[in-house]
């Protein structure tokens, strides 16, 4: 071979991993966020995603841009104009944290009217929607679970994508571990695999709980794959879990567990694996059990709910099962529950 041909070739090569690069970037869908201060501080995820814009706002004092009305009133210059194929559209804590409980309920009829006129807006620009359902906050928190109730009820009426960030953050289930009224009481606290935290503890009324880094990247994969996954069909599945032995909402990272004693708690994690070929974790259930249905072959044994949490209760075997939206049957995850000593 010829020193010529050899450069040649070389350079044919980076050409063509440019071009091939360039192509997927290309061919990524664009994606505009827009939320509150949550989506203004995930910059991970938008530095590993050229595609996505970052429409987020910074009211971690509650000052109001970040509400559901304040998004609605910049969507067709945040969102529309910007001519996405996808909006993420991430609210909620903001709403939660600048209305009083006297008036509550008339706001989450505007809350639920303005995320409606968002979508209806969306759609009419032919962009796809994806929802969010935030983290639980600080002051007034409890006002936060019936409207990320509203956002899993709206996206299973209108067949939209829900990402329920929110439980996974605060390492509870049903975004209902956490404290109401105006006193002050610490969050529960998600951990990664490593323990690190997923979101910070405010030390004051005045403070906001924020994603941490581990957090943010927790969030990108979730919406990462709920935007991969637009359009495509779950062929299969299997289930895995993750322990939660401490029984107090923060789950340990013991995996593949098959034998427990009583009075144990896991939580499965469904793997789906899509009409492109790939596995890819179901982490968007949201806490209405619309995106599945769980069941337990005996649940006298090991009972699951529609989050697939998971309780051991007396002795003997049970075969969790994972059935998706569609209908498939992912392949059973078998427990053996032990009798205990004494």
């Amino acid at each position: 071979m010829t020193k010529h041909y050899k450069v040649t070739v070389a350079f044919l090569a980076l050409f063509l991993s440019a071009f091939f690069s360039a192509s997927a970037a290309n061919t990524a869908p664009k994606v505009v966020f827009i939320g509150d201060w949550i989506t203004y501080g995930w910059a991970s995820a938008f530095a590993a995603n050229p595609n996505w814009i970052n429409k987020g706002v910074d009211d971690t004092l509650y000052s109001g841009p970040g509400s559901s009305a304040a998004v609605l009133a910049r969507f067709q210059a945040d969102v529309v104009s910007q001519h996405p194929n996808i909006v993420h559209i991430l609210i909620g804590p903001a709403d939660a944290n600048i209305v009083y409980d006297s008036m509550f309920l008339l706001y989450l009829q505007e809350f639920e009217s303005n995320l409606d006129a968002m979508v209806k807006e969306a759609r009419a620009s032919n962009i796809q929607v994806v929802l969010g359902m935030g983290s639980q906050d600080f002051e007034l928190a409890g006002n936060l679970e019936p409207i990320n109730a509203i956002i899993a009820a709206y996206g299973a009426a209108n067949n939209i994508p829900v990402i329920n960030y929110g439980d996974p953050l605060c390492g509870c289930v049903e975004s209902s571990t956490y404290m109401r009224g105006y006193s002050y009481t610490p969050p529960i606290i998600g951990t990664d695999a490593s323990g690190n935290p997923l979101i910070t503890t405010p030390t004051s009324s005045s403070e906001a709980a924020t994603p941490t880094t581990a957090g943010y990247a927790l969030m990108t994969q979730m919406a990462e794959n709920a935007i991969a996954t637009i359009g495509l069909t779950i062929k299969s599945g299997y289930l895995t879990d993750v322990n939660e032995p401490n029984g107090e909402g923060v789950y340990a990272p013991t995996p593949n567990v098959n034998t427990v004693y009583p009075n144990n708690v896991l939580q499965f994690i469904p793997q789906g694996v899509y009409s492109d070929g790939v596995v890819r974790p179901i982490l968007n259930t949201s806490f209405t059990g619309t995106n599945g249905i769980w069941t337990s072959s005996n649940p006298l044994v090991m009972n699951v709910n529609q989050d697939g949490l998971a309780w051991s209760l007396s002795a003997g075997t049970a075969n969790i099962t994972y059935t998706s939206p569609n209908g498939i049957r992912f392949s059973y995850w078998t427990m053996y529950v032990l009798q205990p000593f004494g």
